[in-house]
């Protein structure tokens, strides 16, 4: 398997890793935020009784405890802070749950505020509406819930002589819950997460060796066999081309020659049609020992000073001659200053008629192929345009693979073997440059090529 392929196998596991890894990740973040959640309606729902059994004990006027005397003297009145301090030592002795009232200015020491709880105070006073946290002791982790107790009217017959008024901050309720069990429950649902991640890795790396690795590694043998293959191919049809094209050429200039004898008319038209079908067989031979020279990587140009107007000079002489066969007039446009350019005569000369050729043969009569060129500082354009049949948009993306064919037909039944416009394109290519079409079916099509000034 080349780099190519394993780097985009590795990076379609690195994004299916980082998919895995951030969905684990926020499975963990949701069930922590589940626990914590749970957590703190438990204390907030505690904070809530203790405080509306609070407000009812300060509505009331206050309660009133049995202590146990004799003769019903033993009931003793009290208020709503000592009911919540009461309340508070109760529920001290509670593992599950404990509550403390606390204030800055405390009337009763036992409501003196620890440090947590005092930021806590201090918070409130800066306009915070509750402090949520989880704190560590040698006891253990506690979660810990203040929100503030605000003065109402009723509290105003105890705590007037203090200067407070109606919505001050007097104090705060405090609730602190067991928090053990929940970091403990998160801790495991966190190792969970990375188990299971550990596991999806595997499975991942274990799918993509056997699944993925071993049919790419098969598929690149596959591909190196095809490589070998088709150099076969192209060697064979380079030997058999070879072999062909020198008896071939002798039919040709036998039939030339014949073609210059007192012939009857049968005969000069039997000679004629030797003559076109050796030429046409001739030009196959001649583009598959092109193709097979380009695909082995065997074509080198032999660049040189071309002048371009000579060059369209000689391309528009030799197409003359079967565009005048179909009544099409074949023109030139080219700019005064398109100058020299180093060129391979010959290959350019091949491309420029092949393209001509094309023009002439998906062109009807009464029409124009026009062969143009234009340079600029950075490149030189050459152009052949037709008002012919056009060619489809979904065959554009194919008109350069060889033996390709389209939908567009010859206006005159002529031949074509889909070797000519790969063969331009290759040439095009050793030279630099790029070839383009741009077509409408029906109106017309124009090939471009440009090749840039500076090489290297």
């Amino acid at each position: 398997m080349n780099s190519h392929a394993r780097n985009k196998v590795l990076f379609a596991g690195l994004i299916f890793l980082t998919v895995i890894s951030a969905l684990m990740l926020g499975m963990a973040m949701k069930q922590d935020r589940m626990l914590r959640r749970q957590t703190y309606n438990h204390a907030a729902a505690l904070h809530d009784l203790v405080l509306v059994a609070r407000r009812w004990n300060a509505d009331h006027g206050g309660g009133y405890l049995d202590h146990g005397g004799s003769g019903g003297n033993g009931y003793e009145r009290v208020g709503p802070e000592a009911m919540t301090r009461e309340i508070s030592e109760l529920a001290r002795g509670d593992e599950n749950f404990s509550f403390h009232i606390a204030s800055l200015e405390p009337m009763n020491p036992d409501n003196a505020a620890d440090d947590w709880e005092r930021a806590a105070l201090e918070g409130f006073s800066r306009g915070e509406k509750e402090r949520v946290e989880v704190t560590r002791s040698a006891a253990g982790q506690r979660f810990r819930l203040m929100k503030p107790i605000f003065v109402e009217k009723s509290c105003l017959a105890c705590h007037s002589p203090q200067g407070y008024r109606v919505g001050d901050v007097r104090g705060g309720i405090g609730v602190s819950l067991p928090y053990d069990a929940v970091a403990g429950a998160l801790r495991k649902n966190f190792i969970g997460m990375v188990v299971l991640a550990l596991l999806l890795l595997l499975l991942f790396i274990l799918t993509l060796y056997f699944l993925i690795w071993r049919l790419m590694e098969d598929f690149s043998r596959v591909n190196k066999d095809l490589a070998v293959l088709n150099e076969t191919k192209d060697r064979f049809l380079g030997m058999a081309a070879h072999d062909l094209r020198t008896p071939l050429a002798g039919v040709v200039g036998l039939s030339e020659l014949l073609r210059e004898e007192p012939l009857g008319p049968d005969q000069k038209q039997y000679v004629e049609g030797i003559l076109e079908s050796s030429g046409r067989m001739l030009s196959l031979i001649n583009d598959l020992l092109d193709a097979a020279k380009i695909n082995q990587g065997r074509l080198d140009l032999e660049l040189q000073d071309v002048d371009v107007p000579e060059l369209l000079a000689k391309v528009v002489l030799s197409g003359a001659l079967i565009a005048r066969k179909k009544n099409i007039a074949l023109e030139k446009d080219v700019a005064p200053d398109a100058g020299t350019m180093k060129l391979d005569l010959k290959r350019m000369l091949q491309v420029m008629d092949n393209l001509v050729g094309n023009a002439v043969k998906y062109s009807k009569e009464g029409t124009t192929v026009t062969v143009g060129a234009r340079r600029t500082a950075e490149k030189l354009s050459l152009w052949v345009a037709d008002q012919g049949v056009g060619i489809a948009g979904k065959d554009l993306s194919k008109l350069f693979l060889e033996f390709s064919k389209t939908d567009s037909r010859p206006t005159a039944g002529e031949s074509s073997h889909g070797l000519g416009l790969a063969i331009v394109k290759r040439l095009v290519e050793l030279h630099g440059g790029t070839v383009h079409v741009s077509s409408e079916p029906g109106k017309g099509s124009r090939f471009m090529i440009e090749i840039p000034i500076s090489r290297p």
